[in-house]
């Protein structure tokens, strides 16, 4: 209808939204006609690109993400933030104050209103300033990182209350924009790396003890703690050794508990990851050192999946020194040839010998 008779179907739709609207102003009605006019306004923004829409957003939507009553109105909180969601890219100039609107209904106890929110907030920070303006890079944010800083405080915790409630269930969404605020915010989750750490932590033990794994929600979460490993070591190396301390019993129970193998290569990459930044001729902690044999075992090789994270460990332990930290043992200098000689054998895996 809308590509066919644009004119007087726009015209016939913007009536409606009205008269519905004033018809069922006071009444208890008013909340279904609200819900179904921002659902239309949206499935019309979605076929045409070419509608102005501010209009509507100033006096519709606008108004729902200012209330701070999140008990009040809650299906139409959520149409408010899904309208957000899906055209977000028409309101560019108007992003910095829609995110710190859309902050506040992270609180929300309603699972649907807090879930649009994240897609909302990790959609808005993901979104960059259009390529064809002067002075501009396809990977320029249109959030900078000092509007992220004003939010990050309420952002980063309201995220974390929803992942700490072990009542709701594991939320990829919520994780998914965790790894994006992470991603964004600079050095900003220095600041508040043992709080963040102390629930990422609490969401690995519950995820890992699961027997019905939620893959997306898992990959989100451990990228989340790479990124934050990255920043705070980034920032001063010394503290591997602490991120090895809160995370190495972990992910060595992980690694004995994960029976389908989903975990792992995330386990190894993430175990390289702080290998990577101890510092150079230092002492290796025994955690490290005792897992090492485990790498060497050919079970371990046999899956596609496994090889590039288990390739990039054992080149962090021997740029580490594990040879010399084992007294030059001749059973690992085996182990390590042979598992050299799997790798070359195969195709498909000669990009990983090392």
């Amino acid at each position: 209808m809308v590509l066919q008779f644009k004119t007087p179907f726009m015209q016939f739709c913007s009536d409606f939204i009205d008269c519905k609207r004033q018809s069922s102003a006071g009444t208890d009605d008013e909340w279904k006609c609200k819900v179904a006019a921002i659902n239309l306004a949206l499935e019309i923004g979605r076929v045409e690109k070419c509608v102005d829409f501010m209009n509507f957003l100033a006096k519709q939507v606008l108004p729902e993400l200012q209330e701070r009553n999140m008990a009040m109105r809650p299906l139409v909180k959520a149409a408010s933030i899904k309208f957000v969601f899906f055209l977000h890219d028409r309101f560019r100039d108007l992003l910095g104050f829609i995110l710190y609107l859309l902050v506040a209904h992270l609180g929300s106890k309603d699972v649907v209103v807090h879930t649009y929110a994240a897609q909302a907030i990790e959609k808005i920070l993901s979104c960059n300033v259009s390529s064809g303006d002067p002075g501009t890079t396809p990977n320029n944010p249109v959030i900078g990182n000092m509007e992220l800083k004003i939010v990050f405080y309420d952002l980063i915790y309201g995220l974390l209350r929803i992942v700490g409630n072990p009542g709701w269930d594991e939320n990829q969404y919520v994780m998914k924009c965790i790894m994006m605020t992470c991603s964004m915010a600079g050095d900003d989750p220095q600041r508040f790396a043992n709080a963040i750490w102390k629930k990422l932590c609490m969401a690995l033990d519950r995820a890992s003890k699961k027997s019905r794994k939620n893959p997306q929600y898992n990959h989100y979460l451990f990228e989340s703690i790479a990124i934050l490993i990255r920043s705070v070591c980034t920032k001063n190396v010394a503290h591997a050794t602490s991120c090895e301390n809160i995370f190495g019993p972990r992910l060595k129970e992980v690694l004995e508990n994960d029976y389908e193998g989903q975990f792992i290569p995330y386990v190894y990459q993430l175990l390289a990851l702080i290998l990577e930044f101890s510092p150079e001729g230092g002492r290796m902690s025994d955690t490290c050192t005792a897992a090492f044999p485990q790498l060497l075992k050919l079970n371990r090789w046999e899956f596609s999946r496994n090889i590039p994270s288990l390739t990039r460990l054992l080149i962090a332990y021997l740029r580490k020194g594990i040879i010399q930290t084992l007294n030059h043992q001749s059973k690992s200098l085996d182990d390590i040839v042979v598992v050299f000689h799997v790798l070359i054998q195969n195709e498909n895996y000669k990009q990983y010998t090392f």
